[in-house]
């Protein structure tokens, strides 16, 4: 291979140290990966023991971060070069320590130990960051395709549809939690009905168990017993020939979605929920709130009830819709 060739043919000078570090991450990157999978294949790629995504999402990421590759292989490159340079200085350096007159003194070998070393690290680091990186926005991704893919129905009636149609229209407000959490969502969200219908927004409650089950059923019986009790016009201090008399409840009808299919749904929420009771809050009773932009990226998750004062009065400036149209 190149190892043995530069090994056996060049003359041992810092020419040829130069030359080997070169062919030996060379012939690193030109070694086939087993069972890779070739490019355009639509094979689910596994990239790790656990997560796996599909070409699809790779494309994705690479069209996000175009540079990434360059970089790894760089980085990479310079992390193999590195490791041999340093291989040659600990020798030089072991020579030295020998007593050999043929190589640069004790500290000369020791400084180029040191900066071969300094160097390795650097250029391992990059290169680790940079994967970590990319495998980090592989995952969002992933869980944004997640999320489009569910699939609400309408309290108003209307055809069931996936999240996905509400991107670039919408934002969501994925809220879930036990019984109590979701009664007094219910509660408050009449009462700011007329509100939350002028800022786009969709509320999706979302029914949990105390074994962190949802409930689809359950949430929306849950949810109309709660504001089937109101019945107060929407708009009351409006003159009656402009005011429609829509009810809170028929308002809030136009923008609640209830979930449809629980395991999907739990299968979304799965992380956020462990996420939640690692930081030692209970999703059940504290619940929890996932606030999602109109291109459908999370734009940030908290516990407890909306404080919808807040939400209503800063959305567009945090969503990002005040200076312009979002991207879809």
């Amino acid at each position: 291979d190149l190892w043995h060739f530069a090994v056996m043919v060049l003359p041992v000078t810092t020419t040829s140290k130069v030359l080997i570090c070169c062919l030996v991450s060379a012939s690193a990157f030109l070694q086939p990966v087993p069972g890779s999978p070739r490019r355009g294949s639509l094979s689910v790629v596994r990239m790790s023991s656990e997560k796996q995504f599909t070409s699809k999402q790779i494309m994705r990421e690479e069209i996000e971060s175009p540079f990434r590759k360059i970089r790894v292989v760089l980085f990479g490159f310079a992390t193999a070069s590195a490791f041999v340079a340093l291989y040659f200085s600990l020798l030089t350096l072991g020579k030295a320590a020998a007593g050999f007159t043929d190589v640069p003194p004790m500290s000369v070998s020791a400084t180029n130990v040191g900066v071969n070393v300094a160097a390795a690290a650097a250029c391992a680091y990059a290169t680790y960051r940079d994967v970590k990186a990319g495998e980090a926005n592989l995952e969002r991704i992933a869980r944004g395709g997640q999320l489009a893919s569910l699939r609400v129905s309408p309290a108003d009636g209307s055809p069931q549809t996936a999240l996905i149609s509400y991107r670039g229209q919408k934002r969501l407000l994925i809220a879930a939690g036990g019984e109590a959490y979701l009664t007094e969502l219910a509660s408050s969200v009449i009462k700011v009905a007329n509100e939350l219908a002028r800022v786009d927004v969709a509320v999706i409650p979302v029914l949990l168990d105390a074994d962190d089950t949802v409930d689809v059923d359950k949430g929306r019986l849950l949810w109309t017993d709660v504001v089937s009790d109101d019945a107060t016009t929407a708009d009351e201090k409006g003159p009656p020939e402009t005011a429609p008399k829509k009810t809170n409840v028929q308002v809030a009808n136009d923008f609640v979605k209830f979930p449809v299919l629980a395991a999907p749904w739990l299968a979304y929420l799965a992380t956020e929920i462990q996420t939640a009771k690692q930081q030692g809050f209970d999703p059940v009773t504290k619940g929890i709130g996932i606030y999602v932009k109109k291109n459908g990226r999370i734009l940030r998750r908290a516990t407890g009830q909306p404080n919808w004062e807040q939400f209503i009065g800063t959305m567009e400036v945090m969503d990002g819709s005040q200076f312009g149209k979002a991207p879809i």
